[in-house]
C-alpha cells in the first residue's frame, strides 16, 4: 500500500472540529467523548450528536464557529435576576448529581450522575459568564440520605431536570436579548434530554 493512499485514509479519519455555540468550547478527537454517560445517544468520531461539555444539540454544533455573541448591556435587573437564579439552579443540580454519583448502588447510574454533575455545572459556568458575576456560588449543604436506593435517586433527577425545562421555558422569553434567549432555549433541550435519561 503506498505512502500516498496511507494519508488519504488517515485524514478521512480524523474527525472534523467543531465548536459548541453554546459554551464555546471546541470538540475534537481527544475530548469528543467526555461525559458520554449523561447521553442516550453517545457520539462517535464519525457522528457527534451533542456537544460533550454542556450537551448541546447537535445544531449547535459549528465547523470553526464561533460561541453565541450576546450584549450583556441589554439585560435589566429581571433579566439579571433570572439568570442569578439560573446559576444557583444548576449548581444545586450539580451538587445533588455529585453527591448522588457516591450514593449510587449500580455502577452504570454512579457515572451518569458523575457526567450529569459535570454538565450540570458547566450550564453554571455559561450563566456566571453571561451576567458578569465573579465568584460561583456555594449552596447549603444538603442531605439526601432519604433518596437510599438508585431508583429514588433517578426519581428525584427526573423531577429536577422537569423543573429546569420549566424554569427555562418560563422565563425565556422574559430575556430581552435574543442570543441570550437562544442560549435558555438550548439548555432547555439539554433538559429535556436528562429528563429522558433519568426517566427511564
Amino acid at each position: 500500500m503506498n505512502t500516498v493512499y496511507i494519508r488519504k485514509l488517515e485524514r478521512m479519519f480524523i474527525m472534523v472540529k467543531m465548536t459548541c455555540i453554546v459554551c464555546g468550547m471546541e470538540i475534537n478527537e481527544k475530548n469528543y467523548n467526555f461525559n458520554k454517560e449523561a447521553f442516550i445517544n453517545s457520539n462517535s468520531k464519525e457522528k457527534i450528536m451533542y456537544c460533550p461539555f454542556c450537551g448541546a444539540p447537535i445544531e449547535y454544533l459549528i465547523e470553526n464557529g464561533q460561541k453565541i455573541k450576546y450584549d450583556r448591556n441589554k439585560l435589566n435587573q429581571n433579566s439579571l435576576k433570572i439568570i442569578d437564579h439560573a446559576v444557583k439552579l444548576e449548581v444545586f443540580n450539580g451538587d445533588f448529581y455529585k453527591k448522588a454519583s457516591y450514593m449510587a448502588k449500580d455502577k452504570n447510574v454512579k457515572s451518569m450522575f458523575k457526567s450529569l454533575s459535570s454538565i450540570e455545572y458547566m450550564h453554571a459556568r455559561i450563566h456566571k459568564k453571561i451576567a458578569g458575576i465573579k465568584e460561583m456560588p456555594v449552596l447549603k449543604d444538603m442531605d439526601y440520605s432519604k433518596y437510599n436506593t438508585d431508583e429514588n435517586l433517578l426519581a428525584a433527577a427526573c423531577q429536577r431536570e422537569k423543573h429546569a425545562v420549566a424554569y427555562y421555558k418560563k422565563y425565556e422569553k422574559e430575556i430581552h436579548e435574543e442570543n441570550i434567549a437562544k442560549i435558555f432555549n438550548a439548555l432547555s433541550k439539554v433538559e429535556e434530554e436528562h429528563v429522558k435519561l433519568t426517566g427511564e
